[in-house]
């Protein structure tokens, strides 16, 4: 391994907490939530029946379960995700978007897209976009 590997995950290290701290700042501002939030309704929301298994949700956020659970806490308490029995087997819970989750979400996007074209700036193409998305979807 080379310097510049390392260099790349020094970068992307940083690159990562500015852009959680610029979206954060604006979606909280206007909808009261952060990125990590508005990822985890949209993972939500593009599940079948807007539900997902707790374990699930974690695998697909990348995060550990225990991780997922802290992150769904404030967003139970604000009545837009909550937690549902499974049926088939009593140890198992899923997490529900609600109507008002989807409101959120669907209020959140405009802005969210607007951060991220400010962020990427008016250089940023598609193919562009598609090669570094084609490296980073390397670690996942």
């Amino acid at each position: 391994m080379s310097a510049y590997h390392l260099t790349f995950f020094f970068d992307l290290n940083r690159a990562h907490a500015t852009v959680i701290r610029r979206f954060d700042a604006s979606l909280g501002g206007v909808h009261g939530i952060g990125l990590n939030d508005l990822h985890l309704l949209q993972v939500l929301d593009q599940a079948p029946e807007r539900r997902l298994r707790r374990i699930d949700l974690a695998q697909q956020l990348g995060v550990t379960a225990s991780g997922v659970t802290w992150m769904l806490r404030p967003l139970t308490q604000r009545g837009l995700i909550t937690s549902q029995p499974s049926e088939e087997d009593g140890r198992v819970t899923f997490a529900v978007l609600t109507p008002a989750g989807r409101q959120l979400l669907a209020d959140a996007m405009p802005t969210a897209r607007r951060i991220a074209a400010d962020l990427l700036g008016p250089e940023a193409n598609k193919e562009e976009l598609t090669r570094v998305a084609a490296v980073i979807t390397r670690f996942g």
